[in-house]
């Protein structure tokens, strides 16, 4: 591991002794004293052991981080997925280790949420994610909401374009999500509604539901789309990945400019000089990532309608 090879030799290892684990509720994250994970750098920066935490938060990919006192003070992100067994314990030393609290920092493949309040949503749109008109292999819909009893599955973004699973008491089916809906729980479009609840008349009933690993296109692979037919934009992009079974993506960048959503779908949108031959990497929520060249993005600008 780079911080140690290069400042301590003085670090002595005891891997037999248990580390006395805190957990910090402002930066939802585990942290220990005198303890290192070894390997899977991703990168470093002078910081202040109180701020090492927060900042490997604010890094896309960051899991996991370890500081030592080298050059002042070194902040030492990692990435990839650990556990606090995981960690080594150095005697005589003064570094700090910890783990990002995986419940609040991305790793959002969780068990199945029982009784879920859920409506029947009887439109044909588009929806708030705005996905393109491709050859679905998951056509019921679904307008994801963020009431308590969805847990980690409350709508974000990085929702939009995956899989669900529920059981509303007429069997399992997947559904895919095309739409926020803010304020409440699951609301089915009506297709979804049919087959779910058996036929049964609009109005309320409780679903059951979990994550699947399903992907949404019948095709295989990442896939990359313009959220617009801008695609020659050599001032402005806005692309979404999609069809990565259960992996969200929770970061992008472009030219190491950190993208963002303008709306509540799965695109990040970034402003600034680029062409097809520069790279755009999205960032999974367990630490991985995956880059494709801007000119292998498709034209998104023709969108799915859903009902």
């Amino acid at each position: 591991m780079k911080s140690f090879t290069l400042v301590s030799i003085l670090l002595i290892l005891d891997g037999t002794v248990g580390l006395n684990w805190n957990y910090d509720q402002a930066n939802n994250l585990n942290w220990a004293f005198d303890c290192d994970f070894f390997g899977n750098d991703l990168e470093n920066a002078r910081s202040s052991g109180e701020q090492c935490g927060p900042r490997c938060r604010q890094t896309s990919a960051c899991t996991h981080f370890t500081w030592t006192n080298y050059n002042g003070g070194t902040c030492w992100m990692k990435k990839g997925q650990v556990q606090k067994n995981s960690a080594t314990r150095l005697t005589h030393s003064s570094a700090v280790c910890g783990i990002l609290d995986s419940s609040s920092s991305g790793s959002d493949a969780g068990p199945t949420h029982g009784n879920v309040l859920t409506t029947r949503h009887a439109v044909n749109e588009v929806g708030a994610c705005e996905l393109p008109k491709a050859d679905y292999a998951i056509r019921l819909p679904v307008a994801l909401g963020n009431i308590e009893s969805l847990g980690n599955l409350r709508f974000d973004p990085k929702f939009c374009g995956h899989v669900l699973e529920i059981d509303c008491g007429n069997g399992k089916h997947e559904i895919i999500v095309t739409n926020s809906n803010l304020g409440g729980g699951l609301d089915l479009y009506a297709s979804t509604w049919g087959l779910a609840t058996n036929n049964k008349p609009p109005g309320q009933t409780f679903c059951n539901v979990k994550l699947s690993d399903r992907n949404i296109f019948r095709n295989s692979g990442y896939q990359c789309y313009h959220a617009t037919g801008e695609t020659n934009n050599n001032y402005y992009r806005n692309v979404g990945l999609f069809n990565t079974n259960k992996k969200l993506v929770v970061s992008a960048k472009f030219k190491g400019i950190n993208g963002a959503h303008r709306g509540n779908n799965g695109y990040w949108a970034f402003d600034g000089w680029g062409t097809g031959d520069d790279r755009v990497t999205f960032f999974f929520n367990d630490g991985t990532s995956h880059w494709v060249y801007l000119r292998d993005c498709k034209d998104g600008s023709q969108k799915q309608f859903w009902s």
